[in-house]
């Protein structure tokens, strides 16, 4: 999420900048690290299609209204969501965990309700719950 927020504020991926956040992480080992770039990426290339997705659900709130922070939470988010790498749970509860963390107080349940929005249109789209 750190990668995608700095990629977020300067417009552009740089993959020097996400190996200095990525490095900055202590006790992260390296498998983990490369994993979170390769995720950061995915959703970094996903991200067009993902704000749309959210602008459509959550029209009141388009992406470039949200929160930086939110914003890169929900492109998380929704690229593991419709990757089928990890658990729908575990997505959303670690997109929660992450607003509560770092953003505003009204976040969680925002980012709550756009991914559980998305899961279950994903899942309708795919045929699986």
């Amino acid at each position: 999420m750190q990668v995608l927020f700095l990629w977020d504020t300067n417009a552009q991926s740089d993959p020097l900048l996400a190996a200095q956040v990525a490095s900055e992480n202590a006790g992260i080992d390296d498998e983990t690290r490369r994993s979170g770039l390769d995720m950061a990426n995915a959703a970094w290339e996903q991200r067009e299609s993902s704000d749309a997705w959210v602008q459509r659900l959550a029209p009141q709130w388009p992406p470039h209204r949200q929160p930086g922070v939110d914003r890169s939470i929900l492109r998380l988010g929704v690229w593991e969501l419709t990757s089928g790498r990890t658990p729908p749970k575990i997505v959303i509860d670690e997109a929660i965990e992450l607003a509560k963390s770092f953003s505003t107080e009204q976040s969680p349940a925002f980012i709550n309700g756009v991914l559980d929005a998305v899961l279950k249109e994903h899942q309708q789209l795919t045929g699986n719950s």
